[in-house]
């Protein structure tokens, strides 16, 4: 029988009826038909930690196919080279290793589904002497894959373990003679790099364990597994990997996992353990569109969400929990880690994002080790860095650790959490900012004009993107300092910098702008293709330049369209790709902002038609990237609903292609959860619940509402920039209609899908429509 939420919201007399989730999910499982052969159109299942793909690489032998396993936090530790700081080198994703399925036919077809709703790879595995079924998991709750093979007429099973040796990829590419030239390239290529020893393969009380120890000492990894059961026919294999830096708990830990796993099999909770955390997952929040193809990568982008992030995890690099080799080995904070922690905000599923401030708190001292020792009191961080957020920044303007405090900045809003924007939040953007201040006292710019300048910065990417008044350094700034004396404000915590802070605010610089919108700097104009949307920071996402004023909103208007016309109309070609998946769905979310509906629809659905986008919704630039296709997510929410601002505006981006939709308890900033349904193209109601009491400033397109407080109808009046100022306190509820309260339809149900039009995803007939089919699984071949 179908799990039902059990939660029936119940505001201002608003019944909804339960929603049959595994039904609804099941529209959008990703199925394969064919042979996977590589990460990008593998099925993969993760909890945050531990994760597995499942594929056959080339080269592998056509009787194998692979569990190719990963560990999220598996990082290298090495000290530095002498003085030099930590090299990439020193500090990468490592690889693990994998477990060949070895059948005594060659394999000649597949039959796979992975099911969302229960986040389980089952299917048949077709060969030349039977066939075989799995039934896979990376379990929910526990650091434990799960993998069970059933041999059916005639076939046998042998698994066996292969691990790999745990050399930095970007040492691979740098000894094998690629990679730059110079800098620090030069010195990774000459620094030393002895192997670690060779893995300790032990047994005990049936379980096996392959204990690799990191260079030196410094970390360890443990893979831990048990196989049960009868190759010939039923047989489990239970893997727990753990991997532990500065502790030396790795074998314990592993070992424990599986004893663990043990239990809860011989308890016969083992499997509805898992599921639990997920039926909890998914309900958190709902929406449903009349277009079938992006309704389902958005759920397949939830569940890539709950399968790759976790609270008490490492923070969310390029990868995940699925391993690659890649020259991007560790966290990139100069964009992808920003977006990757803006999906859970909007989609109400916050405490997966807490991963991102947990860990900054966590490593707050390493981020003060980050900047030269004359600056006192004050953190700063590189632009890549490894999951201990070591990463010295060599005095540079501190530009990244701000964009990345605006994420912390926007999960304590998004959650209504004064408290840790008071004691977590502050202290570390205060010792950012200072990190600006002695940076602007140490290169100071004469000037007549009175304004303090920002004498050298970087915006991101773009080519000779290197000089005075950078707009992306401006906007970081600008937001940081008013942040800091509106906390300081709120909490009445009368800082002796907030003067310092002020003065930043009244007096600099102003936004770099020409002709064509914002430049990148004083003397920088926008004139080459860049896929890095940096100069318009101050727009999107940090909402310091609003399109709130006719003037600004004409100049952000303009900014876009010079940006996109450069960059993917130009025909230039550049050594980036002229327009990457962040590209598109910056783009999206940007037009969304401004109301733009139609081309908000144009770049969402670019995306998806973008050729290195895979068929299960992975992205790659060569290097998996897995920001893109989660930002996707984030654009699906910027045109249901957008609160920049401290504003909610419902369906300002939605186009009219979308005239049936509706979602429940998405959040925005102020912990407000928004319900609202178009039918038809019109809006049927708008329901706000306050989670804490902020101020609460509502925009709906439906004319004249009615206004219903805790079921009861009041007078509000509306603003002149269209907004109605509703007085809730938490817990309490509005709801806004066109109708009497009595006379609305506040059904919310998934919208049917045609049978053509599910499981649009994975890699089979229905995929050979994408690009990215295309790209990463070339044959000859039409759908049917």
């Amino acid at each position: 029988m179908a799990w039902t939420s059990a939660q029936s919201l119940e505001n201002n007399g608003q019944h909804f009826n339960p929603i049959d989730w595994q039904a609804f999910l099941s529209q959008h499982d990703m199925v394969w038909d064919r042979i996977p052969n590589r990460w990008e159109v593998a099925p993969y299942t993760g909890n945050g930690n531990v994760g597995f793909l499942f594929y056959q690489a080339v080269g592998e032998a056509k009787n194998v196919i692979s569990i190719h396993a990963g560990r999220h936090d598996y990082y290298d530790h090495r000290l530095p080279n002498g003085e030099d700081a930590n090299l990439w080198i020193y500090r990468s994703r490592l690889p693990l290793g994998h477990f060949n399925v070895e059948s005594n036919g060659e394999i000649t077809g597949v039959d796979l589904r992975l099911g969302l709703w229960n986040a389980e790879l089952t299917g048949t595995i077709n060969t030349t002497d039977g066939s075989y079924r799995v039934h896979a998991f990376s379990h929910s709750q526990t650091d434990v894959i799960s993998f069970e093979t059933q041999a059916e007429g005639g076939e046998s099973i042998q698994i066996t373990w292969h691990p790999e040796t745990p050399i930095a990829p970007v040492k691979e590419t740098l000894d094998a003679g690629g990679g730059p030239k110079g800098r620090s390239w030069d010195k990774m290529r000459t620094a030393p790099y002895p192997l670690p020893p060779e893995p300790t393969l032990s047994e005990e009380d049936g379980m096996q364990f392959c204990f690799q120890p990191l260079h030196d000492g410094r970390g360890e990894t443990t893979t831990g597994w048990q196989i049960t059961g009868d190759p010939s026919s039923k047989q489990l294999l239970t893997a727990s990997i753990h991997h532990s830096f500065p502790e030396h708990d790795s074998l314990a830990t592993a070992k424990k996992n599986l004893l663990d796993a043990r239990q809860q099999l011989k308890a016969e909770t083992f499997v509805s353990s898992h599921r639990e955390w997920w039926h909890k997952y998914y309900p958190l929040s709902f929406l449903t569109i009349n277009d079938p193809e992006k309704e389902a990568f958005y759920w397949i982008q939830m569940y890539k969400l709950g399968s790759a992030m976790r609270e008490n995890g490492p923070i969310l690099d390029l990868m995940g929990p699925w391993y690659h080799r890649t020259f991007w080995p560790m966290v990139w904070g100069d964009l992808n880690v920003e977006l990757q922690y803006w999906t859970h905000l909007t989609a109400n599923r916050m405490s997966l994002g807490e991963s991102l401030p947990n860990n900054l708190d966590k490593y707050a001292d390493n981020l003060a080790k980050n900047v030269p020792e004359r600056w006192k009191d004050s953190a700063a961080i590189a632009a890549c860095f490894p999951q201990d957020c070591e990463a010295y920044d060599h005095g540079k303007v501190p530009d990244m650790l701000a964009w990345i405090l605006n994420n912390y900045w926007l999960h304590c809003e998004f959650a209504g959490d004064r408290t840790r924007m008071r004691e977590g939040l502050f202290p570390l953007l205060r010792k950012n900012v200072n990190g600006y201040l002695n940076f602007l006292r140490e290169r100071p710019v004469k000037s007549d004009d009175g304004k303090i300048h920002i004498s050298q910065s970087w915006s991101p990417e773009y080519p000779g993107g290197h000089g005075q008044d950078i707009n992306f350094s401006i906007a970081l700034l600008r937001w940081a300092c008013q942040t800091l004396l509106d906390i300081n404000e709120e909490h009445q915590l009368n800082d002796p910098l907030a003067s310092q802070w002020q003065n930043v605010v009244d007096n600099l610089v102003e936004f770099q702008i020409d002709e064509n919108g914002l430049r990148i700097g004083k003397d920088i104009p926008f004139d080459k293709p860049h896929r890095h949307y940096s100069h318009l920071l101050g727009f999107y996402p940090l909402a310091v330049i609003t399109p709130e004023k006719e003037a600004d909103a004409k100049m952000l208007r303009t900014s876009l369209d010079h940006w996109l016309d450069v960059s993917i109309n130009s025909g230039i070609k550049v050594g980036a790709m002229p327009v990457t998946g962040y590209t598109a769905t910056g783009a999206a979310s940007m037009y969304a902002w401004l109301g733009d509906k139609a081309k908000a629809y144009h770049y969402l659905d670019f995306l998806i038609q973008h050729k290195n986008v895979s068929p299960t919704t992975m992205y790659a630039e060569g290097n998996p990237v897995i920001e893109s296709p989660l930002s996707f997510a984030t654009c699906i929410h910027d045109m249901l609903l957008q609160s920049w601002g401290g504003k909610i505006r419902v369906f300002r981006g939605t186009p009219e292609i979308w005239g049936d939709v509706a979602f429940k308890n998405l959040r925005t900033q102020g912990a407000f959860l928004v319900t609202a349904k178009k039918k038809d193209g019109v809006t049927q109601f708008v329901t706000v619940e306050s989670l804490a009491g902020s101020a609460c400033f509502v925009q709906t397109d439906i004319p004249n509402p009615k206004i219903y407080i805790n079921g009861k109808e009041q007078t509000v009046s509306k603003s002149d920039d269209g907004f109605y100022q509703i007085a809730l306190q938490k817990g309490e509820s509005a709801t806004l209609s066109p109708v009497a309260l009595e006379q609305v339809d506040f059904q919310i149900e998934p919208i049917p899908v045609s049978d053509a039009n599910r499981n649009l995803f994975g890699l089979s007939d229905k995929t050979v429509r994408l690009p990215g089919h295309k790209f990463y699984y070339p044959e000859k071949t039409t759908a049917k």
